[in-house]
């Protein structure tokens, strides 16, 4: 009895090790995904690539639920290597090769297709699609592993953009902001003044100044930033002034 079970736990042990030891007979160069809404209903795909140099980076494209030529969201991002290598055995581990080839396109309309490419030094790769239903728990499964590993990318991504674009709407709004105040100052009215006055009402009254004024508590705003406008005394006095009423009146 003694004999048979250390047989057994020999046995156990060398499938084990094969498993833990078992490696894809290259290095990973390549990964990525691609969600895709049909009809221009915005694409999402994030990649990374390892160049001749063994430099690894990461693109972010962030398109989703845009439509027909809306602005993207692109970032790219140098990584470690060894980030990259973690991802490919872990992929391998997953039998990710036997996916190659896979491909499902339903006749229907509405909804999103799916893809991942795979590619190893060696030449082993694998390319794998499908718009429809009944897909394979492999690929679903492969297609989860790959995705949540850009996941924090992807985030920061957004977060970068979304700064971005706070930051061009404050500058834009303080422009407008110290041209109508100099323009009260002055009492000379100029044309576009009433246009301009409503751009800034509407701003003042909209989410999107809470959420600039918010962001700025935060300290999310460039330290350099003019910022005159997220005020919300200065820039509501000013809209109801009368000297501006009386200049819009002229």
């Amino acid at each position: 009895m003694k004999t048979l079970c250390f047989f057994l736990m020999m046995a156990i042990g060398t499938i084990n090790g094969a498993v833990l030891d078992d490696k894809p007979k290259g290095e990973l160069t390549y990964c990525g995904y691609r969600n895709e809404g049909i009809a221009g209903l915005g694409t999402d795909y994030c990649f990374f690539e390892v160049d001749t140099s063994g430099v690894a980076k990461i693109s972010v494209v962030l398109n989703e639920d845009n439509r027909f030529g809306d602005p993207v969201i692109e970032r790219t991002y140098s990584v470690d290597r060894s980030i990259v290598d973690s991802l490919g055995l872990e992929l391998y581990r997953e039998e990710i090769l036997n996916l190659d080839g896979y491909n499902v396109d339903e006749a229907m309309c509405g909804g999103r297709a799916y893809s991942f490419g795979i590619r190893y030094s060696s030449g082993e790769r694998v390319r794998a699609y499908w718009y429809g239903h009944e897909i394979k728990t492999e690929a679903l499964k492969a297609y989860g592993t790959i995705e949540r590993f850009f996941a924090s990318w992807r985030e920061r991504a957004g977060k970068e953009a979304e700064i971005e674009g706070r930051v061009e709407r404050v500058t834009a709004m303080e422009a407008l902001y110290n041209k109508v105040a100099k323009a009260v100052k002055k009492k000379k009215p100029y044309p576009g003044l009433r246009d301009d006055v409503d751009t800034l009402r509407e701003y003042l009254d909209s989410k999107k100044w809470q959420e600039d004024f918010e962001a700025d508590e935060r300290g999310e705003l460039p330290k350099d930033l003019k910022r005159g406008v997220l005020s919300e005394d200065g820039l509501y006095n000013l809209l109801e002034s009368d000297r501006l009423f009386n200049l819009l009146a002229l």
